[in-house]
C-alpha cells in the first residue's frame, strides 16, 4: 500500500513538473502584421518592437512585407486556411474582405474598452464602417488643396484669393490673369489641374451637390445634374483660356507645369507634397496652400488612406486588438509623422508631420482632413474606367458633357447591376 501512495505521488509529482516546464515553454501569444510598402516597413517595425517590449512574454508581433504585386494574391489564398496574417494592411477593398466574412468587426472591442474612434479623422473612420459596422482603424491619410505661385500673382498685378474663396471667385482671378499674361505676352496657365479622379473632379461633384457612387455602393451618380454641372464648370473654364487645354493637360501633369512656373493655381494631392516642398518654387518662397475654393455646397475633398483589419480566422484576437490599438495610436502615428511617412490620421499627431516642411505650410492639408470625407469605393474597379472614360470625353470636347456622362453613367451603371443583382 505504501509503495502504491508513493508510486503516485511520484507520478503526480513528474506530471506537474511537465506542466510546469510546459507552462515555460509556451511563451508569448504570437501574431503576424502584414503590410505591402517596403518603404514604410522600418518605422513600422520600430513602433512594433515598442509594443512588443511593452508586452514582453505576453504578446510578440512579427511584420510580414508582400510586395504590392503579389500582396492582394497571397492574402486571398492565406485568408482561406489556417495562414492568414492576424493584423494586415486594408484599403478600398475593405468592401471585398467584409463582405466574405473574412475580416473580424472591431465594435464589440471598441465598447469592451470604451475606445474614443473620435481621435480620428472622421471621413477616414467612417471610411471602414460598413453598414454600421466598424472593421478598421485608420492609420494616414490624404487631401487635396490649392497651391498658389505667388511670384505669378505679383508679376501680373493680381491679388492672391484667400480663405472662403468660391469658384465665382476663382474664375474672376482666372481671368484677371488670362488677360494679364496675355497683355504681357507670357505664357503661363493661369490654372492647371491632374485631371483625374481624386486630385479633382471626383471632389467638385459632391462639392456642387452630385456624386461619384452612392453610399451604398450600388449606383454611380455621375449623371446627376449637379454632376453634370460641376463637370461642365471645369470645361468652361478651359473653354475661357482660364485653365489650361485639355491637349496641354492630357500631355503634361498639372503639377510639372505649375512647379516649373508655367501656372500661377494648381489642384494638388498631399501626396505630392514633397515634390513642392523640393522645388526650387518653394525653396524661393514662391508657394502659399490654401484651402479648395468652394462649389454650390462645399469645398470638402474625398480622403484616401490606409488602416488596420483584424482576419476574422485570427486565433488571438484579443491579443490582435491590442496591437491595432497600439499601432493607430497618437503615439505611433506621432512617430510615422514625425519620420514622414504618412499623414496620420490621428488629428493630434499631424502637427508631427508638418514639422518635416520648412517651405511650405503642410498644416493646410492637415486641415482639409477635419472636413474630408471618406473615398468614395466599393471595392470594385470594373465598373470605373467607363467613368473615366467619359470625363475624358467630357474634358477633351469628343461629346458633350451631357452626352458624355450619360453614356459613361449607363454603362458604369450595368456592371453596378451585374454586381449587385
Amino acid at each position: 500500500m505504501k509503495k502504491a501512495l508513493a508510486l503516485i505521488l511520484g507520478i503526480v509529482m513528474v506530471l506537474g513538473l511537465l506542466a510546469g516546464c510546459s507552462g515555460k515553454e509556451k511563451g508569448p501569444v504570437e501574431l503576424t502584421l502584414q503590410l505591402w510598402d517596403e518603404a514604410q516597413q522600418p518605422v513600422i517595425q520600430e513602433n512594433v518592437d515598442k509594443f512588443n517590449a511593452a508586452h514582453e512574454g505576453q504578446i510578440h508581433v512579427t511584420i510580414e512585407q508582400i510586395p504590392w504585386g503579389t500582396y492582394w494574391t497571397k492574402l486571398d489564398a492565406s485568408l482561406e486556411t489556417d495562414e492568414a496574417p492576424d493584423v494586415f494592411w486594408m484599403n478600398v477593398y475593405v468592401h471585398k474582405y467584409s463582405e466574405a466574412g473574412l475580416l473580424e468587426p472591431l465594435d464589440a472591442y471598441i465598447k469592451k474598452d470604451n475606445f474614443d474612434t473620435g481621435i480620428y479623422a472622421k471621413g477616414r473612420l467612417d471610411a471602414y464602417n460598413l453598414g454600421g459596422v466598424q472593421y478598421a482603424l485608420p492609420k494616414g491619410l490624404d487631401t487635396v488643396v490649392v497651391a498658389l505661385n505667388t511670384e505669378i500673382f505679383s508679376r501680373y498685378g493680381v491679388d492672391l484669393p484667400t480663405e472662403g474663396w468660391t469658384w465665382d471667385d476663382m474664375r474672376g482671378i482666372a481671368s484677371q490673369l488670362r488677360d494679364a499674361i496675355a497683355a504681357a505676352g507670357g505664357s503661363e496657365y493661369p490654372i492647371v489641374m491632374e485631371l483625374d479622379a481624386q486630385p479633382s473632379w471626383m471632389n467638385f461633384l459632391y462639392q456642387n451637390g452630385g456624386y461619384y457612387l452612392s453610399p451604398d455602393g450600388k449606383s454611380t451618380g455621375i449623371a446627376e445634374a449637379a454632376s453634370k454641372d460641376a463637370i461642365q464648370q471645369v470645361v468652361d473654364l478651359m473653354d475661357n483660356k482660364q485653365m489650361a487645354p485639355y491637349s496641354v493637360l492630357s500631355e503634361t501633369k498639372g503639377t510639372d507645369l505649375f512647379i516649373s512656373g508655367q501656372a500661377g493655381i494648381v489642384f494638388i494631392g498631399s501626396w505630392k507634397a514633397s515634390v513642392l516642398e523640393n522645388s526650387s518654387l518653394a525653396q524661393e518662397g514662391n508657394i502659399q496652400l490654401i484651402q479648395m475654393p468652394k462649389m454650390a455646397e462645399n469645398n470638402s475633398c474625398g480622403m484616401g488612406g490606409l488602416g488596420y483589419v483584424m482576419a476574422s480566422k485570427c486565433k488571438n484576437k484579443d491579443a490582435a486588438w491590442e496591437l491595432i490599438k497600439y499601432i493607430t495610436s497618437a503615439e505611433a502615428e506621432q512617430y510615422e509623422a514625425e519620420k514622414g511617412i504618412d499623414i496620420p490620421a490621428c488629428l493630434s499627431a499631424q502637427s508631427a508631420y508638418v514639422s518635416n516642411f520648412k517651405n511650405i505650410n503642410a498644416q493646410v492639408f492637415m486641415d482639409a482632413s477635419t472636413t474630408g470625407f471618406a473615398y468614395p469605393s466599393n471595392g470594385n474597379f470594373d465598373w470605373t474606367g467607363f467613368v473615366n472614360d467619359a470625363m475624358a470625353e467630357a474634358f477633351s470636347g469628343t461629346k458633350s458633357v451631357s452626352d458624355a456622362l450619360d453614356n459613361g453613367a449607363a454603362q458604369a451603371q450595368a456592371v453596378l447591376d451585374e454586381l449587385f443583382q
